[in-house]
């Protein structure tokens, strides 16, 4: 089913177990957001609009989607919640944030955004609306963030010796926090 206009499809009687997927698909001038199980959901349109939904990211209880969005005019990160499908955004800056990344407990999202002109990772508490902590401040471009599943490390693909390479933050340690894998 399409749904109009800024509502998300109800994805919570699917099996919470591994094998949705939810991605972002062009569709001509737009890209939005689709979802698919291969035993239990064909593949199904989300988001619709005259806009761009992109880099979708389940929480880890399934129950909420993250994902960027320019619908306002500028790319935020937005959050829906699956089962009613209200919508709340998460960031309101001029500049571009993107590919969120939730933290195994659900309380934090780290993502990606322009600060200074070069492309970092932030990380951001989602119980309250204090100012996001920037975790990487490198010359080179930081990006691509993801949790590890203990939640006390996030990788990240990165530009610092001017070729693609991936990297590792201990959020537990301040000096030596980063390595190159």
């Amino acid at each position: 089913p399409s749904p109009n206009p800024g509502e998300i499809v109800n994805l919570t009687n699917l099996p919470s177990d591994q094998g949705l997927f939810v991605l972002a698909l062009e569709e001509g001038a737009t890209t939005h957001l689709f979802a698919y199980h291969p035993q239990y959901l064909a593949l199904t349109r989300l988001t619709a609009g005259e806009w761009d939904d992109i880099t979708p990211a389940l929480s880890p209880d399934h129950t909420r989607l993250a994902y960027a969005s320019n619908r306002n005019g500028q790319w935020d990160i937005y959050v829906i919640k699956i089962e009613t499908g209200d919508v709340s955004r998460i960031t309101n800056t001029p500049t571009y944030d993107a590919n969120p990344s939730w933290s195994p407990d659900g309380l934090w999202m780290a993502y990606e955004t322009y600060i200074d002109d070069n492309l970092e990772i932030v990380i951001q508490s989602l119980s309250d609306q204090s100012v996001p902590i920037r975790l990487t401040y490198d010359p080179g471009a930081d990006y691509a963030p993801a949790w590890s599943p203990q939640g006390r490390q996030i990788a990240f693909a990165s530009m610092r010796s001017g070729e693609n390479e991936k990297g590792l933050a201990d959020l537990d340690k301040v000096e030596d926090r980063f390595h190159n894998l």
